[in-house]
């Protein structure tokens, strides 16, 4: 669903400027214009549509439907600045309205709070710099429940997780 936006000139003055409408730039562009800024998202890639999307996966990975184009968009790689520049496919990210957001395995994951204090837990791992977060789970935890609230994440089939009474209270059970 396309949804009301506004419209600037090219001699507009404008807050921001955002490259990019994924995961990033989208949610960005979200909270800086619902905040009274003023934002301009550019996106390489068209605005895609429900007749747009097909379950034939051979077809958009071969045909390059929701991701860069290497015609279109070429990646050269050189090892020395000597080197002559080679077309290489060096990264895959969406090309559409909602960039890689659109086509990914739609799994959300969150860190563990042990992920902010292994080097505390485990201890030091010799020939790594492995250090504890200077923030912690808790910290985080409103932020990735908004952005979950905000994208539509669903906790549903989540019971056999150990968190999942936790989520259900979050959530609600039939979230």
């Amino acid at each position: 669903m396309m949804v009301d936006q506004p419209r600037y000139k090219t001699s507009d003055e404008v807050d921001f400027v955002i490259v990019g409408s994924g995961a990033a730039g989208g949610i960005l562009a979200k909270e800086l214009s619902s905040h009274g800024f003023r934002v301009v998202v550019l996106e390489q890639g068209p605005y895609l549509t429900e007749a747009d999307f097909t379950h034939n996966e051979i077809e958009i990975l071969a045909l390059d439907k929701l991701t860069n184009h290497p015609k279109l968009q070429p990646t050269t790689v050189r090892k020395t600045p000597d080197e002559k520049a080679k077309p290489q496919r060096a990264l895959v990210y969406g090309r559409c309205v909602g960039g890689t957001s659109v086509h990914f395995t739609a799994n959300f994951w969150r860190f563990h709070e042990i992920d902010f204090i292994e080097r505390s837990k485990v201890g030091p791992v010799p020939g790594a710099g492995l250090m504890d977060w200077p923030i912690t789970y808790a910290d985080l935890e409103p932020y990735y429940t908004k952005v979950e609230w905000e994208i539509g994440v669903s906790v549903q089939a989540l019971e056999a997780l150990p968190d999942a009474a936790a989520i259900g209270e979050v959530f609600g059970r039939d979230f």
